[in-house]
């Protein structure tokens, strides 16, 4: 779907992480028809950031736009984040309107809010009907994921990239978070339409993401990237909350569930994170001096402002329609 993009002017860099199946065969033949197309493999599985990363060595355009694996893109993706650089000056970044791959009039995720208790996503628009509110959408403020996400090639220096040690799953959070940081907006990109894959935390321990990796993950990259993001006065508010919600959810995982993954998880990233404290503290330092927008700017536009409670109540429970 991307070949058929009906912007020409492009490279299109894959890396293969680490793939057992017939994926370097399939993409073999896309590039013996395609000049554009350019295919890095890596040694052994490196995850996400790692892998971004390894592109962005390579990568020589002005604006770099990361696609996960689990998309197609609609003909004018590439068009649809243009006109938001255009008509938005101060946009560092754009995300793609995310449709669900399934049932295509569903918006899976129109870029969101971070929670400020944890440093977790909270979509715009999940789940409502495309159709219906296509024309009341415009580009506005927000955090992206990666999934479908156009970066300044300028923007990407002086952040430094994504982080390797987050690896996967909240990276891309960390990443838009370090964006607004250095005094860049992203917006979404409400005419760059990208279908992707809903994955339930049941089908990704399929794919080898076992739940103790994935709330392992969830909890060490929010208590990483709150301590390297956070201004001190807000890093002492709200890093104690985020162990606490963290334990909360464990606890509540295995009351509900009758498994421990979510509580192993938990312990495994605080530990995670005190081993890696000096590492952490440095990446800070590199962080807070890009700072151009302060955490107070950053709330206004980019943060909620509701209390843990209501967010649980809002994006977490069940039957609202949005659990994730």
């Amino acid at each position: 779907s991307v070949l058929l993009s009906s912007y020409k002017k492009f490279e299109l860099l894959i890396v293969d992480d680490g793939s057992t199946d017939k994926s370097l065969e399939i993409l073999d033949s896309f590039a013996k028809q395609d000049n554009r197309l350019k295919i890095f493999t890596n040694g052994k599985n490196l995850g996400a950031a790692a892998s971004r990363n390894a592109a962005l060595a390579k990568a020589k355009g002005e604006i770099i736009l990361f696609l996960d694996n689990d998309t197609e893109v609609t003909v004018d993706w590439i068009g649809g984040f243009l006109r938001v650089f255009d008509e938005q000056p101060d946009a560092g970044a754009a995300q793609s309107l995310l449709l669900d791959f399934n049932r295509r009039n569903l918006i899976q995720m129109a870029g969101g809010v971070l929670s400020p208790q944890t440093g977790w996503l909270l979509p715009f628009y999940q789940w409502e009907e495309y159709r219906k509110i296509k024309n009341k959408l415009t580009p506005f403020p927000i955090i992206g994921v990666s999934a479908a996400l156009a970066v300044k090639k300028e923007v990407i220096v002086k952040i430094g990239g994504f982080d390797e040690k987050e690896g996967i799953h909240t990276e891309d959070l960390d990443f838009c978070w370090r964006i607004w940081i250095a005094g860049f907006k992203i917006y979404l990109a409400p005419t760059s339409i990208v279908l992707h894959r809903t994955k339930s935390l049941e089908e990704r321990e399929k794919m080898n993401a076992t739940l103790d990796k994935v709330y392992f993950s969830l909890a060490k990259n929010s208590m990483r990237s709150m301590i390297k993001n956070y201004e001190l006065v807000n890093l002492l508010k709200y890093l104690p909350a985020s162990f606490v919600i963290n334990f909360g959810r464990g606890l509540l995982y295995l009351a509900s569930k009758k498994s421990a993954a979510a509580l192993r998880g938990t312990i495994k990233g605080v530990v995670w994170n005190l081993l890696n404290f000096f590492d952490t503290f440095t990446r800070r330092k590199q962080v807070q001096a890009s700072r151009k927008f302060s955490d107070e700017q950053i709330f206004t536009e980019a943060m909620s402002r509701n209390s843990f409670v209501d967010q649980y109540r809002k994006y977490f429970t069940r039957g609202n329609g949005k659990n994730y």
